[in-house]
């Protein structure tokens, strides 16, 4: 072999071209020798080994720990998220009811019904009565909305005559037992007067019709108000037609005895029994007050001509008297002592009952007492100066 020759290889000894292309192997590096301290000594070897393993158990504490808090806020911020179940919406009847009562529950009651959050309502009630027309606005709008949702009511103190007509649709009744008024149905008024010819109207009756047909129509709404009470709790009112006409007002112990109330109860445990008929567990509660402080009463004045009207500065004139749906035990507070009353029930005057009528007007009191006709319990109602139904 010359000296110009490659030295020989054993076949076990990689060639130039294996060194660079194996993949075990790191590319050739520069032409400096290497020293003991470049190769991995085997304590450096344990410890990167130690340190890998006390890394992944590091990570595998954090990934622990980590799902652990999150099965703790989870809920919390799901509930945030999702909120409650539901709303029910606690709407107040308080006070004596007029325009502005019966604007406040339809405008909350209507909301209740386009309000998709909204799953029940709950009627707040401490009302004696007031103008019918607007109690029957409350009524109408009542009925509606118990047609779509549960609709509970809850009297504390009053709950009687036009309130009580407003709630009779309501699902469910609850009372306080010491509640001093619930039910009497019936209307009350100013006792009618005759109007004669009066030369600035355009008609005889323009001025006011006659006393006779007065006492028509207002025992015309009574017996609306004692057909409607009929028809949305006649099935649970223990009580004949009669005996409701009578339009007494019961104590609430009296009230569920009777079936003017289902039971027992007062606002929250409505409100949850209410929640639960709608099927929803948690909810929250929208309490609708009325904007402004309901005035205790309704003023009167009472002119020269014997006409009433209402002191509210628009001198709207009722030209057969004012009349209300009120219970005697709140006329005091709704209308005052200084204008007698009157009440009518669901029976119609017997023939001959309107010179004994006519006499209540004039503050006769020689009704007999035992007669049962409407214009009688006028006269005695009269006689004893409004305190009596």
């Amino acid at each position: 072999m010359s000296s110009g020759d490659s030295p020989s290889r054993t076949p076990n000894e990689p060639t130039d071209d294996a060194e660079s292309t194996s993949p075990d192997r790191s590319p050739p590096t520069t032409d400096r020798p290497r020293t003991t301290a470049d190769r991995p000594t085997t304590n450096d070897a344990s410890g990167s080994r130690l340190d890998r393993i006390e890394t992944r158990h590091a990570v595998g504490v954090a990934a622990i720990l980590a799902v652990a808090a999150g099965l703790l806020v989870a809920p919390g911020v799901y509930g945030a998220v999702t909120g409650p179940d539901g709303t029910v919406a606690v709407i107040e009847i308080d006070g004596t009811i007029d325009s502005g009562t019966a604007q406040h529950v339809e405008d909350n009651l209507r909301d209740a019904r386009t309000n998709d959050s909204i799953e029940a309502v709950v009627l707040e009630v401490d009302s004696g009565g007031g103008l019918p027309a607007q109690s029957e606005r409350m009524y109408a709008a009542v009925d509606r909305t118990a047609s779509v949702m549960p609709v509970y009511a809850a009297v504390d103190t009053l709950g009687a005559s036009g309130a009580y007509l407003a709630i009779a649709p309501a699902d469910r009744i609850y009372v306080a037992p010491s509640a001093q008024a619930v039910g009497s149905v019936g209307v009350a008024g100013t006792a009618p007067a005759p109007s004669g010819p009066n030369a600035g109207t355009t008609g005889p009756d323009k001025r006011g019709s006659d006393p006779d047909t007065q006492r028509e129509r207002r025992q015309t709404l009574a017996n609306l108000f004692i057909e409607n009470v009929i028809e949305q709790r006649g099935d649970e009112i223990e009580l004949d037609r009669e005996a409701i006409a009578h339009a007494d007002a019961y104590l609430g112990t009296e009230a569920v005895e009777n079936g003017f109330a289902d039971r027992f109860g007062f606002v929250d445990g409505a409100v949850a029994d209410a929640a639960s008929e709608a099927g929803i567990d948690d909810y929250t509660v929208d309490t609708r007050r009325t904007e402004s402080p309901v005035p205790g009463g309704i003023p009167l004045l009472e002119r020269d001509d014997g006409t009433v009207v209402v002191a509210d500065g628009s001198q709207a004139e009722f030209g057969d008297g004012l009349i209300l749906a009120v219970a005697p035990q709140a006329w005091d507070e709704t209308v005052g002592d200084d204008v007698v009353m009157t009440s009518y029930t669901g029976r119609l005057p017997a023939d001959g009952d309107a010179a004994s009528a006519e006499d209540t007007t004039s503050g006769d009191e020689s009704a007999a007492p035992g007669d049962d006709s409407a214009a009688a319990i006028d006269a005695a109602v009269a006689a004893n100066g409004g305190e009596a139904a």
